[in-house]
């Protein structure tokens, strides 16, 4: 009992027996290691239905469903929900919304019938589409995420699932202060340019739409929010005679008082002065609510600023999007000295590790103490 080979063929099999019955088949794969976690995974599924009795089941697609349901009040919903799509085999365009098929998961997989090939297929086939690792560590994650939650509501899952370990060591893109300049620019309520009406033929809506593209972005470059933060911030959490925002983290569950830089908080003053009387956001859309994620005109901004071209993105290592404006304040603030520790709780980190990817842009002493040197020495 145990693994053995065949000699057609190179996959390892399992057998073994239970109550008296013996369980014989093909692990599917030639390495040894990966073959004894596949017997491990089918011993415990014949122990827990001949010991443990049945569990109710659950489909993968119920089971995401189910996991996503009482989430859809947070402004991350969206893009868990086109993650659990693109699990299934549909992956949508990000400019044309088109929906493309892609490997998927089989519909009819149950939880219980999850093992580790499954996920190992999964992200075998993930780089071979030319997906990054951060964007399948999401696609696990949400899978991962799922099994746990399902587990602890009392569903039949296998719990010997192995979820592989994803690098994701990219450069971080930030704007510098030209950076920065061009994109407000672009975003300027008063400029005038190619497809945009002259200020007398706008519309009310269509005017505070433009500001409120120019003033959001403001508060993420000076605070350093996640989109969601600032872009639901509620009136409650301003104070202006302070000049603190009392920013509310859904996705860490935590809390932070930040204090308003002067641009930002002209920018506030001016909105609290020009706010409906019974508004409830700083940001709103045209049902009156928060704003939610509306971020595209801005995205397009970052384009004609040239953020994204082809031959910048090479250069400074990655495209501009909604998330770089949280990466330059973080960058601003390390440069001229604030520490990993201060800019972790500055930023609402749940893991101060997750700091460490702007430690290299610290004052460099240890260079300007080696050009010192090399100056003498030369001299």
């Amino acid at each position: 009992m145990g693994l053995h080979k065949r000699n057609n063929s190179s996959n390892w099999y399992y057998a073994f027996q239970a109550q008296n019955k013996k369980y014989v088949g093909s692990t599917g794969t030639g390495n040894k290691t990966k073959a004894l976690q596949v017997e491990r995974e089918m011993r415990n599924k014949i122990h827990s239905e001949t010991y443990l009795g049945e569990a109710e089941e659950i489909s993968l697609r119920d089971a995401v469903s189910k996991y996503l349901e009482p989430r859809k009040q947070f402004s991350y919903y969206r893009g868990m929900e086109s993650i659990s799509r693109k699990m299934f085999g549909s992956k949508r365009d990000p400019k044309t919304k088109n929906e493309n098929p892609c490997y998927g998961l089989p519909a009819t997989l149950f939880l219980h019938e999850i093992q580790t090939k499954h996920i190992e297929r999964l992200v075998a086939k993930r780089k071979a589409e030319g997906d990054k690792p951060a964007t399948i560590k999401h696609e696990i994650g949400l899978i991962s995420s799922t099994l746990r939650e399902m587990q602890r509501l009392g569903y039949k899952t296998n719990r010997d699932v192995v979820f592989p370990q994803l690098k994701t060591s990219y450069r971080l893109r930030y704007l510098d202060s030209n950076d920065e300049a061009a994109l407000l620019r672009e975003l300027d309520p008063n400029t005038v340019r190619s497809g945009v009406k002259t200020l007398e033929a706008r519309t009310p809506e269509m005017q505070r739409n433009i500001q409120d593209n120019y003033d959001l972005v403001i508060m993420l470059l000076d605070t350093g929010c996640r989109y969601s933060e600032a872009a639901n911030l509620p009136w409650t959490a301003v104070n202006l005679e302070a000049g603190t925002l009392n920013i509310y983290r859904s996705k860490v569950n935590n809390e932070d008082v930040l204090f308003m830089t002067d641009r930002l908080r002209e920018v506030v003053q001016r909105r609290h002065a020009d706010r409906r009387q019974d508004a409830r956001y700083v940001f709103e859309n045209k049902s009156g609510t928060a704003r939610g994620y509306a971020a595209q005109a801005i995205k397009k901004a970052m384009d004609r600023a040239g953020m994204n071209d082809p031959d910048v993105v090479r250069e400074k290592g990655g495209k501009v999007t909604m998330h770089t404006l949280r990466h330059s304040y973080a960058s601003k603030l390390v440069k001229n000295g604030v520490s990993l520790f201060e800019v972790s709780v500055l930023l609402g980190h749940s893991d101060p590790k997750m700091t460490q990817r702007y430690a290299h842009l610290a004052p460099n002493d240890a260079s300007k103490k080696a050009v010192g040197i090399i100056n003498a020495l030369q001299g």
